[in-house]
């Protein structure tokens, strides 16, 4: 089966890269594309090397599936044209999540919506990759809500700067090197990534205001999490908030349930779902640091509301560069394939 990866020299582009070459129903070496900019750069593949190409309407005219993580802009411009090519898309991009006939998919959570090709099928489509921070919310939630109900569901994240890609990670290194060394003073010097300076702060602001008070992250998060649990009526709040941590997003999470659950018989929930895992004592919780590589969802910090057996608090970690993007789209891609992702 013949894949490709636009947006491949990116940071989420070169982890499933990384991915694909440990799958063994990738038999034949992805064709890699980007922009006019990055086409020429070698990336490693299996101790070979592979030369991005710039993508063009004929890229795809033997691709069966391709991982877009180019950016909104390229994924409206360029998955119409690959699927009608026969491809499948799996989109990282926000360009189709909120489209009723695109799925949007964690496989853990609703894989029965991505089709099984057979090899030589004609047609192609898109399937929706969820933002980084709504995957890793989306498997304690639906766990939870087939096991009590869910009722309502209250997050405040805390987003590493790998979530606005190699930019961001390069913004706080520099800002940070440049605070060390006493050259920043205050926390009036934005660079072009974040809207204030990242270094040494947290920043309760991720994409675009809204009129209602809510920024383009925590949108997704309420808009995304309903259509995954397929939940139109879920309550869903969210604040999104931007910190100085290198990879892997983080989320307090407060969860409102039909019924009462106790504290151990959540334990075995949680842990008992699909790549997910849960700490049984206060005490063993992960940290960003602590599940970089890792393509778990980590869930910790598990207790109830006080006078509440009904309202769940939990902290969930994870890598968002794997199950958050890069191993989310792996994944789907080879439910596609008839195969399991490893």
């Amino acid at each position: 089966m013949r894949s490709a990866i636009l947006g491949a020299s990116g940071l989420v582009g070169r982890t499933m890269l990384d991915l694909l070459a440990r799958q063994s129903w990738i038999e034949m070496p992805p064709l890699l594309l980007t922009s006019a900019r990055s086409a020429g750069q070698p990336l490693r593949f299996r101790g070979s090397e592979l030369i991005c190409r710039e993508v063009a309407a004929e890229s795809f005219a033997s691709v069966r599936v391709a991982l877009f993580s180019a950016g909104a802009t390229a994924s409206r411009r360029w998955a119409p044209v690959a699927a009608a090519s026969g491809a499948w898309v799996v989109d990282n991009s926000s360009a189709w999540r909120r489209e009723a006939s695109v799925p949007l998919v964690v496989p853990e959570v609703n894989g029965r919506l991505v089709p099984r090709l057979e090899e030589g099928e004609a047609a192609g489509g898109i399937i929706a990759n969820p933002n980084c921070s709504t995957i890793q919310i989306a498997l304690p939630c639906a766990a939870l809500d087939r096991a009590a109900g869910l009722r309502e569901v209250h997050v405040t994240t805390m987003q590493s700067v790998s979530g606005a890609g190699q930019k961001g990670r390069d913004e706080l290194a520099g800002q940070s090197a440049a605070l060390a060394a006493g050259e920043l003073a205050g926390a009036d010097r934005p660079g072009p990534v974040f809207p204030r300076r990242i270094a040494a702060n947290v920043i309760p602001e991720i994409g675009g205001p809204g009129d209602d008070g809510f920024f383009e992250e925590e949108r997704k998060v309420h808009d995304e999490l309903r259509k995954i649990l397929a939940r139109p009526d879920l309550a869903v709040t969210c604040t999104a908030t931007r910190v100085p941590v290198w990879t892997g997003h983080s989320a307090a999470v407060r969860a409102v349930l039909s019924r009462p659950l106790e504290r151990d018989e959540a334990v075995a929930v949680l842990g008992g779902f699909p790549g997910v895992t849960c700490g049984a004592t206060p005490a063993d919780y992960r940290t960003p640091a602590e599940v970089s590589g890792d393509a778990r969802v980590h869930v910790g910090r598990l207790r109830h509301e006080p006078g509440r057996r009904d309202v769940l608090l939990f902290w969930v970690v994870a890598d968002n560069l794997l199950k958050g993007a890069a191993w989310n789209a792996v994944q789907i891609a080879a439910r596609l394939a008839g195969a399991e992702a490893r």
